[in-house]
């Protein structure tokens, strides 16, 4: 490692990682629903927000693909790919700066590379708002510390700038307003020792900035809403308050928390037939590692007290950054994208500041092996997955002779749907309800689609529904049948 240049391996990693992309993964569920080309949407009334998102720059995506749907899913990808990448070689920077150390800045950051983690977040055309809110959030962290150190005022409008554009890509980058303060402060203590009562006094009035940050978002979303409504109380993803808040909250750290740490093999659980093998082995190569790793922090503890002090204030804005996330009714893997990035950047810390034994290294390169294996397995079986859909979808096109114009769509949940993350689910659910079919007419056909439990509930004569020119019926199943075309 110490002989081979690191910007060798990433170049190397981001190759691979864009032909994975581009060339073995393809649009399946929700790259069907977010971010895919939307022509003749009213563009000022789709970046307005609902009651459950307001991601403008989703809107956009879509509003411009509208125009060029043949660039579908390619900008997307490149998109992701570009801000992943950028956060990549930001992630070695800071190491760098830090450690001094070219081969701990390395291994920090391959661990963020190469985090099973990540996999949802960068391989998927709909994560977009994730990939770039996160950017976003780090260049809001940089203008911050840039305007601090160098005492530029107008890099402090930057800093709550980038902030409010990361929350318009995705709600969790209001995090951001405060989380760069918070750094600082980390940064302040490793630099001059300050103590944390000194340092909530100087940066006061910025803690108080990054508050107000976040209510002016707050209040805008609000005001161009018309009422008072965060989220939609029947939505997985919507903000939770219940009386199980507090269990929630735990609950969800200890899912993001453990998606961006471990290599264990999800799939293996969630996917049937479960391997129960595979699962053991990558659990015990996760726990053993973090085993030692938990001891080298301990050996920091007692040797280092201010390096230890400085390791758990980034874990402390860790969790900050990823709060937003655990009051929502539900966590996916994409959750951990931001975590992950900062498990690196503390792993590189503990790295420089500890002795590497044989036993640890020995540990870690099997930790890196395990990781490079769960990532190669859920990236095959979402290309197994993706291309089943393609083919689906190529095979069926036959079936409608003329281009529609307006299409209604039954679909009959025959059987329950069932999967996992974005990685395997039950055919209807994997054609977004049949809106998938919308990519075969370069998504120009305007769309209804109504849930029936059976064909018994279809009454279509030829009669029926005369607005549409194009009626089909689709099963959770995946049987699909053409009423009229």
């Amino acid at each position: 490692m110490k002989r081979i240049k690191f910007r060798y391996i990433f170049a190397a990693y981001a190759v691979v990682l864009s032909c994975v992309c581009m060339f073995l993964i393809y649009p399946a569920h929700d790259d069907f629903y977010y971010a895919s080309p939307k022509p003749g949407i009213n563009i000022l009334r789709g970046i307005m927000p609902t009651k459950t998102h307001w991601r403008p720059f989703d809107r956009l995506i879509e509003y411009g693909l509208g125009y060029a749907p043949f660039l579908f899913p390619w900008v997307n990808h490149i998109l992701v790919l570009s801000s992943h990448l950028i956060l990549c070689a930001s992630l070695y920077v800071i190491l760098r700066k830090i450690t001094r150390r070219r081969l701990y800045s390395a291994i920090g950051t391959l661990f963020f590379c190469l985090s099973p983690g990540i996999i949802y977040t960068v391989t998927n055309t709909d994560t977009v708002n994730q990939s770039w809110a996160a950017l976003m959030g780090v260049a809001s962290a940089f203008s911050y510390f840039k305007a601090r150190d160098e005492n530029r005022e107008r890099l402090y409008s930057c800093w709550l700038g980038f902030a409010f554009i990361s929350a318009l890509f995705k709600e969790n980058g209001i995090a951001w307003f405060l989380a760069p303060v918070l750094l600082y402060m980390v940064y302040e203590y490793a630099k001059n020792g300050m103590a944390l009562s000194v340092s909530l006094k100087k940066n006061s009035a910025f803690i108080l900035t990054g508050i107000l940050g976040t209510l002016a978002y707050f209040c805008i979303r609000f005001m161009l809403m018309g009422k008072i409504a965060l989220g939609d109380s029947s939505g997985r993803y919507a903000v939770s308050f219940s009386p199980k808040l507090f269990i929630n909250i735990i609950k969800h750290y200890c899912q993001i928390i453990g998606g961006s740490i471990s290599s264990i093999d999800t799939l293996a659980f969630f996917l049937k037939p479960r391997n129960y093998a595979v699962l053991a082995f990558t659990g015990i190569v996760s726990t053993v590692f973090l085993c030692f790793v938990i001891a080298m922090v301990y050996g920091i503890f007692r040797n280092e007290r201010k390096t230890f002090n400085i390791i758990a204030g980034l874990f402390t804005c860790a969790l900050y950054i990823s709060s937003p996330y655990t009051v929502m009714g539900h966590v996916s893997e994409a959750t951990a994208y931001e975590m992950a990035f900062m498990f690196a950047l503390i792993f590189g810390i503990v790295l420089s500041s500890s002795r590497m034994s044989r036993a640890f290294v020995i540990s870690c390169a099997l930790m890196f092996l395990c990781m490079i294996s769960v990532c190669c397995h859920k990236i095959y079986i979402l290309h197994e997955w993706s291309s089943e859909i393609r083919s689906f979808l190529c095979e069926h096109k036959a079936d409608f002779r003329n281009t529609p114009s307006k299409i209604f769509i039954y679909f009959i949940e025959d059987i329950p749907e069932e999967g996992y993350s974005v990685y395997w689910y039950t055919p209807g659910h994997s054609f977004a309800s049949g809106k998938a079919f919308l990519s075969l007419w370069e998504w120009k056909p305007k769309f209804r689609v109504k849930n029936v439990s059976s064909d018994a509930d279809i009454k279509f004569t030829p009669e029926s529904l005369p607005e549409y020119d194009t009626v089909f019926s689709l099963t959770q199943s995946g049987i699909l049948k053409v009423l009229r075309n």
